[in-house]
């Protein structure tokens, strides 16, 4: 089984990367400074921020 993650910068909120894989080698590959949701950012076209637990426009 597989899951898709979507990681960001725990004090800033930034959206950084995607990740895929088995569940605890993506939670495993984490640092400390980032965080992650299964929510997808809208699009990849604008910065995103991950805050009040939504996507918003940087």
């Amino acid at each position: 089984m597989f899951i898709q993650i979507y990681v960001y910068d725990k004090t800033t909120g930034q959206y950084l990367y995607q990740d895929v894989g088995n569940p605890n080698g993506v939670i495993r590959d984490l640092s400390d400074d980032k965080d992650f949701t299964l929510t997808p950012p809208p699009d990849n076209v604008k910065p995103w921020r991950w805050i009040d637990d939504k996507w918003i426009t940087a």
